[in-house]
């Protein structure tokens, strides 16, 4: 019987990378590492009875292992999260790939390369390899930390970052020359793609996922789910993007089911066999005569990518506003590179503007570094210990000083701005929309139409007319986003916001509509029929954008608590928890909820109705509608969410406005205790911080250590910095009680 030489392939792929990774196992090291040596195995390089004979399968195979690694990865990242970090993980990335891509062409420059040899050799050193990171982070444990969620928002940056590096490297290739506005365009393309995939993805699939789990099976759960990833991974093939975004995107957005840890676990078991071929096909590549022969480049480029990025990801972490731990672990984690890279040097040579050699010596380097990574992120903890000992108290209290003035500026600003931010990004939510459905009525309604009406005027009135009366909510809610709330006076930067807003919504239904019409047409067709449509029917158009909003948000209705982007000492968050009349919780004192003792969730303070607790007492019960305003970590958060039974039932209510409004005044202060400051000597309980100043002690840095909610015993002492949650009005008078004076 004939066998087909895939699976043959692949008994030897699994057979070997079994054997492998069983041994490395064994003698603890990096499962990824025997992946790696399996493919040198069974690749073209060792002897024949050895070595596959179906690469081009094997290589759709190893594709599909990227889907599902980038899959993987979206449904534990999600865009919340992302957003979370997105300012921290965006400056260093740009950073990173910037510095990094001066590196690679100065070394270019140095080794006799030609100027785009050298140009392509700073694109391929610039990109980290998601695909390893995510693998050897998993396998030593570390996903759930918080410097991984660091690393990962860098790494999605860096993704979308080569994703114009390849539309600008396409251009150096045809031309010679750099195109600054085509590289422009691919920018604002790719931004309108990847927010038209977010939008309608968050209006449609959280409640198709949400009646599939309901009604459905494990196996048309998973069904489903891979449906959705592949469709968009399709779709982002088309575009010309990376398959591997579209894979992120989709997870990204099923994470804000319920069902994500579900949707999980059906995928492990995908995910770890593709995900193995794929490293298996790496490893193939690994050829030693290269190597040998080109020693010294393949040593250079190695040693840039990894110190490179030590020091480059390091220090802008360090900037951003992340503490040492955090930054070290960073730079440690992304000296290498992967996929990218690859696909760069392909580019390359396929326009024969770089040697071919360059080829395998950057696959060369990829695999030396990515042999290096899992010792590297393991050295992280002993790197941070040894520079934090190395560097002058002073520097140390400068850097926690400079972390928490960093987060504390973001926060205000974000505090002041809340709302005009939220506004901007309904506003560029609906423009997506709007820019989406004028793209699809003319990739789909102007053939039909034309063969119905010819190609004339009348044609393109009515592909116009189409677009623009689908596109009439939207329309209408970038108009109005603006508008101030009843009862105020359209006076002042709302006025001026909501007239900017108008005028903007307008050129930009103009500009789409001169795809059909002339530009003044379009513009005045536009503003004709707009004010026409909005005085005789604004009830209606206003109802069905407020139920496109509605549905909207409430894909993201699922997640079981709302951590406030509020960073604490320690990587511990301000977190409120709503207690639903369902609660688990209800009825139950502090101290019998054990969220202190189970989770490490410290209750700072307790808001009932228009009383508000501060450091309340373990014996105080916990009732329907009660906000909990809490410390906690990041995986002590992870740890509750993970609890099927808290994390079904907490947190399901929401707060009103005025609730809300009450605890956002209480905020994470920093204070130095000084000489002849009456807090000197005094221990938390005499104090009686709670009763004078209503806020509560949850942090003590003393000669270097940490103290994460301290005993109510313990004394403070001159050069203490204290942590505390307290009301902003009280910061004053804290800082004359620790310090003698306001700063």
């Amino acid at each position: 019987m004939h066998l087909p030489s895939l699976i043959h392939d692949l008994a030897i792929i699994l057979g070997v990378a079994a054997i492998v990774t069983f041994v490395f196992q064994r003698i603890k090291q990096p499962v990824v590492l025997g992946y790696i040596l399996a493919g040198f195995i069974v690749g073209p390089h060792t002897p024949s009875w050895l070595s596959i004979s179906d690469l081009p399968n094997i290589t759709t195979w190893a594709e599909l292992g990227v889907i599902f690694l980038m899959f993987s990865l979206g449904l534990e990242f999600s865009f919340r999260r992302l957003a979370k970090v997105g300012g921290s993980a965006g400056f260093t990335a740009i950073v990173q790939t910037t510095s990094m891509a001066l590196l690679g062409y100065a070394l270019g420059q140095w080794l006799g390369w030609t100027t785009i040899e050298s140009i392509f050799l700073g694109c391929m050193i610039s990109i980290s390899s998601t695909t390893i990171i995510i693998k050897a982070l998993d396998e030593l444990g570390l996903k759930k930390k918080k410097f991984a969620e660091n690393v990962f928002g860098i790494l999605i940056v860096e993704d979308l970052v080569a994703i114009l590096m390849l539309v600008a490297l396409t251009n150096i290739a045809l031309t010679s020359e750099v195109g600054t506005l085509d590289l422009l365009k691919a920018a604002g393309k790719l931004a309108v793609v990847v927010g038209a995939w977010f939008v309608l993805g968050m209006f449609a699939v959280p409640h198709l996922v949400r009646s599939v789990s309901k009604h459905g099976t494990n196996e048309t759960l998973i069904i489903v789910a891979l449906g959705l990833c592949l469709t968009l991974v399709s779709i982002s093939a088309q575009f010309q993007y990376s398959v591997a975004l579209g894979a992120f995107i989709m997870g990204a957005i099923l994470a804000e089911s319920r069902d994500v840890h579900r949707i999980e676990g059906l995928l492990e078991p995908l995910r770890d066999v593709f995900g193995a071929v794929f490293f298996v096909s790496v490893g193939m590549l690994l050829d030693p005569h290269v190597i040998v022969n080109n020693r010294l480049e393949v040593g250079l480029i190695s040693l840039v990518i990894i110190f490179g990025n030590l020091f480059l990801v390091t220090i802008a972490s360090l900037l951003s506003g992340q503490n040492t731990s955090n930054s070290v672990h960073a730079g440690l984690s992304l000296g290498q590179i992967g996929e990218f890279s690859f696909i760069i040097a392909t580019l390359g040579i396929s326009y024969k503007v770089i040697d071919p050699k360059l080829y395998p010596i950057i696959v060369a380097a990829s695999l030396l570094t990515t042999f290096t990574t899992p010792y590297l992120i393991r050295l992280a903890p002993k790197a941070t210990q040894l520079l934090e000992k190395s560097m002058p108290e002073r520097w140390i209290k400068r850097l926690y000083r400079y972390e928490f003035w960093v987060k504390s500026r973001l926060l205000s600003r974000e505090r002041k701005n809340l709302g005009s931010t939220k506004k901007l990004l309904k506003w560029m939510a609906n423009a997506v929309v709007v820019i989406t459905i004028f793209a699809l009525v003319r990739s789909f309604a102007v053939a039909p139409l034309s063969q119905m009406f010819g190609e004339g005027t009348l044609m393109h009135l009515i592909v116009w007319a189409l677009g623009f009366f689908l596109s009439t909510p939207f329309i209408w809610g970038m108009s109005t986003i603006f508008r101030p709330q009843p009862g105020t006076i359209n006076e002042g930067p709302a006025g001026g916001l909501l007239f900017l807003s108008q005028i903007l919504t307008l050129c930009l239904v103009g500009f789409l509509s001169s795809e059909f019409l002339s530009f003044r047409v379009a513009v005045g067709l536009t503003f004709a029929m707009g004010l026409v449509l909005f005085m005789l029917f604004w009830r209606k158009i206003d109802v069905y954008y407020q139920w496109f909003e509605e549905r909207f948000a409430s894909g993201f209705e699922d997640a079981a608590v709302d951590p406030l982007n509020r960073y604490a000492p320690w990587d511990m968050f301000l977190v409120e928890l709503v207690i639903d009349a369902d609660s688990a919780l209800v009825g139950r004192s502090l101290l019998d909820s054990q969220l202190r003792e189970k989770y490490g969730i410290n209750v700072v303070v307790m808001k009932r109705g228009r009383k508000a607790i501060v450091a309340p007492p373990a014996s105080e019960q916990i009732f329907p509608g009660d906000i909990l305003l809490c410390t906690a970590t990041e995986d002590e958060i992870q740890r509750m969410l993970d609890d099927q039974k808290l994390g079904q039932k907490d947190g399901s209510a929401k707060a009103s406005e005025g609730e809300r409004d009450s605890l956002e005044s209480y905020e994470l202060h920093q204070v130095h205790v000084q000489e002849g400051a009456r807090a000197k000597g005094q221990s938390i309980r005499t104090a009686a911080l709670n009763l004078h100043y209503s806020s509560m002690v949850v942090g003590i840095e003393r000669n270097k250590s940490r103290l994460a909610n301290p005993h109510s015993d313990t004394k403070f002492q001159v050069g203490d910095y204290i942590w505390l949650v307290g009301p902003d009005k009280k910061k004053k008078m804290l800082t004359e009680f620790f310090q003698g004076a306001a700063d």
